[in-house]
């Protein structure tokens, strides 16, 4: 049974794939989770962009997590606040300050492999070194089609480009940002009626179940080829001037409705759930409270 840590950033698609991969390898693989520290972008980012993290962070962290906690008895979603369901799991979750301490990296050793999902702390060579002996993982599961989409906000770009595809691409980690040899790719339908986030919600459910056979490929020491990256492009956080353009176009970053819908649905239940009205009045609360700039 291969020891994997799992690096787990704090947005919905990390805990929509975190989630589904342990379920799909309970008694496969050992897991341990490890929440690293989010650092804070300060006013950096254009007003928009921060706007869409209180969508895909602190109303998850802080409103939809907590109600379902409340109320998990009642609760009938598919998923779970992490602290119930890596509990339930048999789970260890650990919150680490800085990933690439020598000590923390050196108590790893005894893992099989190392994953991140949108980890927001870029892991050093040091890591390179530890996990490039034969039979060991280091890999990333990123939200965007490598090589062309490397970076941030990836969908958003394949939007803005016209694509109507876009995919999730697993690759082994090296030094640099999203640069490793792929391994696999999961194609998937962009749909230009949705906001990013609804879309990156959407990617976030089928990735975990893609993660996980490949996983198993692994587990089963089935040769896997990895793909070295050709012509790439690094893609930052939108502009001011993008974020215009994008809304000339009809590209939204957040619907607030539909991804309140769509919370509902996946920790919830449908809109006709005792909790329904409890919840989507809760969230929009939460978001006029913390909403301003």
């Amino acid at each position: 049974m291969k020891k994997v840590a799992l690096f787990v950033g704090n947005d919905i698609f990390s805990w929509l794939v975190c989630q589904d991969l342990i379920a799909a390898l309970k008694g496969e693989c050992a897991f341990t989770v490890y929440f690293p520290l989010a650092k804070s972008a300060g006013r950096t980012q254009e007003p928009a962009v921060r706007h869409l993290g209180l969508y895909e962070r602190e109303v998850l962290n802080d409103f939809v997590f907590p109600f379902v906690g409340r109320n998990a008895a009642a609760c009938e979603g598919a998923y779970q606040p992490p602290a119930l369901f890596l509990a339930a799991a048999g789970v260890k979750a650990h919150r680490v300050l800085d990933i690439n301490d020598t000590a923390f990296i050196s108590s790893l050793g005894h893992m099989d492999g190392v994953i991140s999902l949108r980890c927001y702390q870029k892991f050093s060579a040091d890591y390179v070194r530890a996990f490039s002996r034969r039979g060991k993982l280091l890999w990333n599961l990123h939200p965007g089609d490598l090589p062309r989409y490397r970076g941030v906000m990836t969908l958003f770009r394949a939007m803005m480009n016209g694509d109507r595809d876009c995919a999730v691409t697993l690759h082994e980690m090296d030094e640099h940002w999203d640069a490793g040899p792929v391994i696999a790719r999961l194609p998937a339908e962009l749909r230009h009626d949705l906001s990013f986030l609804e879309n990156m919600m959407l990617l976030g459910v089928q990735s975990g179940t893609f993660l996980a056979r490949q996983l198993m490929r692994a587990e089963h020491s089935e040769a896997i080829a990895a793909e070295k990256q050709g012509d790439s492009r690094y893609w930052g956080f939108p502009d001011a001037q993008t974020l215009a353009q994008a809304e000339q176009a009809g590209i939204e970053l957040v619907d607030h409705d539909a991804v309140r819908e769509q919370y509902l649905g996946l920790f919830v239940g449908d809109r006709f759930h005792p909790l329904a009205g409890q919840f989507c009045a809760g969230f929009d609360d939460f978001v006029r409270a913390h909403g301003h700039d």
